[in-house]
């Protein structure tokens, strides 16, 4: 398949956040969304606060692949394991 864009055309530069499809993350908003305490979340009473923070850790050891869904993932779980224990207190 051929490309119709010439390569001189081409606009290298970085593009608009919010509009450039390679910087939409919606992991990262829905993260950022749980951080702020715009969503509502918690663990609920059969979920273990334990193995979530064990996640975690082995994430933060890089015992997983990173990338950004990960990195999202990671920002949750802290998010959530920080209102476990606040409401423990």
């Amino acid at each position: 398949m051929t490309d119709d864009v010439d390569e001189g055309d081409r606009d290298d530069g970085d593009g608009v956040p919010d509009s450039d499809p390679r910087h939409i993350d919606p992991a990262g908003d829905l993260a950022d969304l749980v951080e702020s305490g715009e969503f509502d979340i918690a663990l609920d009473d059969d979920q273990d606060a334990e193995d979530l923070a064990e996640f975690v850790r082995r994430a933060e050891a890089g015992e997983f692949d990173a990338d950004p869904a990960l990195e999202a993932t990671v920002r949750m779980a802290r998010a959530l394991l920080e209102d476990d224990v606040e409401d423990e207190s």
